[in-house]
């Protein structure tokens, strides 16, 4: 395996941080990872050890505001500024590393958001998309009147940071996962009120307009996934002929991190959706 890294400067000047992992061998296909809220690509390692050996490229980023990127932790005044910086780092990271390899999107959590509007907005030589931590609608451990507040103070206080409503417990029933989780530096409990606003309002225009996506879809969630609701809705509502729905009993947020022998059937569940997609 071959480990590559750098950063990009975004339209705004914001620096933005990737990293790929390679085969030794020309990859049957690239994996383009879009990760989710607070975290960073780095905590793709069970992901990469799958794909990689089996072929695939893998890349990945950190978000502005995440990781090893430049930016207010937890914030952005526009979600679109989000789906921006994935545009740009498949158009000068991974077409320039990897030019000509079937291409595959796979979005996790805030990260499926991400990835489903970014397709919605241009799916041009993307041979399929993984959504896992998805749905239509905010979570249902997220009060109504916090949706409104955000709402709120989105208009006049976009910046400040408040503290997240989701305990580190909902990833996964590992507990050396929820450690690592909560131990991890880069790691942080905090958003802005803009960006829950825009998480929230992107949850709902992603799935209003996934009658567009003809392109392959694979769907991954736990059934103790409370982060975002209404996925079989996501799932009836995008367009496309090729779509599965895979829901996995008593997982919860991060399938590709739950306990061994789960995490091992779901990411075999991804491999062989991605062989029979190349």
């Amino acid at each position: 395996m071959q480990t590559k890294s750098g950063s990009l400067k975004a339209k705004d000047g914001t620096s933005i941080f990737w990293k790929s992992w390679h085969p030794d061998t020309t990859p049957k296909a690239v994996v383009h990872i879009i990760h989710g809220y607070a975290e960073h690509i780095n905590r793709y390692t069970n992901v990469i050890n799958e794909l990689v050996p089996a072929g695939y490229a893998v890349f990945g980023n950190d978000h502005r505001g995440h990781g090893n990127s430049e930016g207010r932790r937890g914030h952005v005044m526009s979600f679109q500024e989000f789906i921006d910086d994935e545009k740009q780092f498949r158009r000068e990271v991974i077409k320039t590393h990897c030019p000509g390899i079937p291409y595959f999107v796979l979005g996790h959590s805030m990260g499926s958001l991400i990835a489903l509007n970014y397709i919605e907005q241009n799916a041009e030589e993307i041979k399929g998309l993984i959504l896992s931590g998805t749905g239509s609608q905010p979570g249902t451990d997220i009060p109504k009147i916090l949706v409104t507040l955000t709402k709120i103070l989105s208009g006049i206080l976009p910046s400040i940071h408040v503290k997240s409503p989701l305990p580190p417990e909902f990833i996964s029933r590992d507990k050396e996962v929820v450690k690592a989780y909560i131990d991890d530096p880069l790691v942080y409990n905090v958003i802005t009120p803009r960006l829950a606003y825009e998480m929230n309002r992107f949850v709902v225009i992603g799935a209003q307009n996934s009658i567009q996506i003809k392109i392959p879809v694979l769907i991954q969630l736990g059934s103790k996934d409370t982060a975002f609701s209404g996925q079989k809705e996501l799932f009836e509502m995008i367009g496309a002929k090729d779509k599965t729905y895979k829901l996995y009993e008593g997982l919860k947020h991060e399938v590709y991190n739950e306990l061994p022998v789960d995490r091992g059937r779901v990411l075999a569940d991804l491999n062989s959706w991605l062989d029979e997609h190349v």
